[in-house]
């Protein structure tokens, strides 16, 4: 038995009320690739925080394919916990890191910028992007008479995300605990 077979096998008795549920996501949608309001806003949501994989994102779900990926310095492995997921459990998923943190970043608590942010913009290709990127609603309100404010959305919730990565906890935890005490820096 492989341990991506022991992982979710494990994880139907760890998490027996939690399915996992593949989100629908429609990437051709005009209202998610609006350079135009991105490009004024000059990264807002990007300053907060990277966005966010879903297991689609990956060629391959297994410890040693993701650990490659991780070690190219731009992923992080955080933990969310159930009030930011709406399950029962807390849940591991993959973000792309924010600079000047961990990998295992455990609990992400402190805004900051997504380690891939440039003054240009993302060092990603729209079609690289992670889900929670690409599926980023770009989307400007107005607040007051005179004020207007950029207030982001995505498609692709944390709740979202969790659930799609619960078949792989038991592989993400794996990997939190192999890169818990290590750091590799960013290659692209």
């Amino acid at each position: 038995m492989n341990f991506d077979k022991i992982s979710k096998f494990l994880n139907r008795i760890l998490y027996p009320n939690v399915s996992a549920e593949r989100v629908e996501k429609d990437y051709s949608d005009p209202i998610n690739v609006n350079t135009k309001l991105c490009s004024a806003c000059k990264g807002k949501c990007c300053k907060r925080c990277g966005c966010h994989f879903s297991p689609e994102d990956f060629k391959e779900i297994s410890f040693e394919f993701l650990k490659t990926e991780i070690e190219k310095g731009y992923i992080s492995i955080d933990y969310f916990t159930s009030s930011f997921t709406h399950m029962n459990s807390g849940a591991y998923i993959l973000r792309v890191r924010n600079q000047d943190s961990p990998i295992v970043d455990a609990i992400v608590l402190e805004m900051k910028p997504c380690i891939l942010l440039t003054e240009k913009g993302c060092k990603l290709k729209y079609e690289e992007r992670p889900s929670g990127g690409k599926l980023l609603i770009p989307k400007i309100e107005k607040i007051g008479l005179w004020k207007w404010e950029r207030t982001c959305y995505s498609k692709y919730k944390i709740s979202d995300c969790s659930r799609e990565w619960m078949p792989y906890q038991e592989i993400l935890k794996s990997l939190a605990d192999y890169f818990r005490d290590k750091d590799f820096p960013c290659v692209l």
